[in-house]
This record gives C-alpha cells, structure tokens and sequence, in this order.
C-alpha cells in the first residue's frame, strides 16, 4: 500500500514541469504513506507522505462534512483494540 500509482498522461507538459515532476518523485521514493480516515466514521479521506506537518482542511465523503484536521495530532492514530474475551466451551447435556 506504499506505492505511488502511476498513469499514463496523455498531454505533453513543458520539460521544466515534467523535471520538476520527477524529481519529486525520487524525493518520494524514500517517504512511507499513511492514511488519514475520518475521525468520526473511519473513512478514508486522503493518503499523505510521512513528512507532512500542519493543518489540512478534509471533506469526508461519506459524511459529507468539512473540518480542519492537524496531521500532528493524527500522525500515530492507534488501531482499536477490541477487548478479547475468554470463550467458554458450550457445556453438553
């Protein structure tokens, strides 16, 4: 899930547009993504490189709501953990 996608465009850019395009792109190749889901139904609203710092305005597909997110402050969002509970066996008549 960490790969750039790629797509073949089929207009020519200007070779100072396409250079600047690829040296991005091996600036990138080093980065990891992450995902940044929505924080009040787990959607996925956008993938970020792992350097990005500050505020991000988010609009949530599925809520259909826009909010400014700081990607500090979701930077290391912790899976949910669900309690495990001990199965007990079925007793048999």
């Amino acid at each position: 899930m960490n790969q750039i996608r790629t797509y073949h465009q089929k207009a020519d850019i200007p070779p100072e547009v396409r250079r600047k395009l690829q040296i991005s792109k091996k600036e990138a190749e080093n980065l990891t993504l992450r995902d940044i889901v929505c924080p009040y139904c787990g959607y996925l609203v956008e993938r970020v490189f792992s350097d990005i710092t500050g505020h991000k305005m988010i609009y949530c597909k599925k809520c259909k709501e826009e909010y400014p997110v700081n990607l500090g402050y979701f930077r290391r969002m912790k899976r949910r953990r669900y309690i495990q509970y001990k199965i007990r066996k079925r007793q048999h008549r």
